[in-house]
Parts: C-alpha cells; sequence; structure tokens
C-alpha cells in the first residue's frame, strides 16, 4: 500500500488553516519545531502515528480523514463516488440502485 504523505500533509495544513493555528502555534501545542510541522504539511517527512493522532486531536479532526480524504461524519460522504458510478451505469441498473437504496434508506 502506498501512503501518500503529500496529500496528508496538505490535509494537516488545510484543517490547520482553518482552525486559525499557525505553524508554529501547532508545533508549541505538540511541542515540536515549526520546520518539522512544515516538512509534514510538505510531505517531506513521515508522519508516525502517534503524531498524526495529536495532530488530529489538536485540530478535533477524525485521523483517518488525513489518510483517506474522506471525512464519513459529512452530508457528502460518498456523494462523488456515487454520482460518478450513476453516471457510468446505464439507465436499467440506475433504476436498481435506486430501488435498492430506496429500500435501505426507507428500512426502520
Amino acid at each position: 500500500m502506498h501512503i501518500d504523505y503529500n496529500a496528508i500533509g496538505q490535509r494537516i495544513k488545510k484543517a490547520r488553516k482553518q482552525k486559525g493555528l499557525t505553524q508554529e502555534r501547532l508545533g508549541e501545542k505538540l511541542d515540536v519545531s515549526t520546520v518539522y510541522i512544515s516538512q509534514i504539511e510538505n510531505g517531506k517527512t513521515k508522519i508516525n502515528l502517534e503524531m498524526l493522532i495529536r495532530i488530529a486531536n489538536i485540530l478535533n479532526i477524525n485521523p483517518g480523514f488525513f489518510i483517506t480524504g474522506v471525512s464519513y461524519h459529512t452530508q457528502d460522504y460518498l456523494k462523488t463516488e456515487l454520482v460518478t458510478l450513476l453516471q457510468i451505469c446505464p439507465p436499467e441498473k440506475r433504476q436498481l440502485i435506486f430501488d435498492v437504496a430506496k429500500l435501505i434508506a426507507n428500512y426502520k
């Protein structure tokens, strides 16, 4: 399995900025240097699981998001993937997917 450290770093950077934290402030909270934070965000260093979890806790984000880029807690989860899937399906399969989805959505 290939781990895209650049993508992980970019997600961390975006989340950090959304929380209004500088690299310096995040580094202080983690007791690491600003240079180390920069290296993580630019994909120049491999982040270990412990540090990923610590960053996730500070930014209040599920650590899995940084790895996959998918947040399972948003309304848009899998929306793009479902739209793409429906676009490539022939009409008769779209109807079947719709019928199954409707059954699942209405299941109590």
